[in-house]
């Protein structure tokens, strides 16, 4: 395992009312063709229980139908000590009637590996998909809807708020193409920093050596809240939503 987790990887599944200076918000509503409104929200990251890091993440609205969906993760406590720069991971991507169409995404891992500081460039007109970034360099063909690895998170909530019951998303990764898929699991009443909440419980069904979970609140727009990943060698992370804040609607 690496020093950090790529929580811009794991939490694959995000979005939303919080605590703001003490007072509840309710969730705001997307502006015009928005698909979602622009948020910004904190996570914390735990390893067997123990919190080791926190996670930053946030949509901003470009310009027309362009968004920029944003991560940066540090360790906390004794694992901030082994110094290590945050991660930072952006996905540039756009709305079209068929949902999200990535244009570009960006990893910067400090300590990490080639694949972990990648840079994608999508090309929809020729169904490619090239690595410039660092270390080996690809050019793929890809199907149509291939996503990044951080945007997925916003896709499976958009599709969460459809009513849908099973998830399949095509991502590119590493040099290929990788199938994930997830399906409804139940439902759970989920405890956070701001509340208890009724949650909707995901299982990814693709990976036959570790299980992962992931709990979305209906109340909170279907944003992703808790995470968990218990790999086969007994290592469990956790990343739970701290915090949550909705931005207005710009005029």
């Amino acid at each position: 395992m690496k020093c950090f987790v790529n929580t811009g990887a794991m939490l694959s599944w995000l979005a939303v009312a919080i605590l703001l200076g003490g007072a509840w918000m309710q969730p705001a509503r997307a502006g015009g063709d928005d698909p979602y409104p622009e948020f910004v929200a904190g996570y914390d990251v735990m390893l067997n229980g123990i919190k080791v890091g926190s996670a930053k993440f946030s949509l901003s609205h470009l310009r027309g139908n362009e968004y920029l969906y944003r991560s940066e993760a540090a360790r906390t406590g004794v694992a901030g000590l082994f110094g290590a720069k945050p991660a930072q991971e952006s996905s540039r991507w756009r709305l079209t009637e068929n949902g999200i169409e990535v244009l570009e995404y960006r990893a910067r891992h400090p300590g990490g590996d080639d694949d972990d500081n990648s840079h994608l460039l999508f090309d929809h007109e020729k169904l490619r998909v090239a690595n410039r970034g660092a270390g080996e360099q690809w050019d793929i063909a890809m199907p149509e809807g291939t996503l990044d690895s951080m945007v997925m998170q916003l896709a499976m909530l958009f599709d969460l708020r459809d009513g849908k019951q099973v998830f399949e998303y095509p991502v590119a990764v590493r040099g290929r193409i990788k199938h994930y898929r997830f399906e409804r699991a139940g439902e759970d009443t989920t405890e956070l920093p701001l509340g208890s909440y009724r949650t909707l419980k995901l299982e990814r069904k693709d990976d036959d050596r570790d299980k992962s979970w992931i709990w979305s609140a209906p109340e909170l727009n279907y944003f992703p809240v808790r995470f968990i990943k218990q790999k086969s060698s007994g290592l469990k992370t956790e990343i739970l939503l701290r915090e949550l804040r909705f931005l207005p609607p710009a005029q």
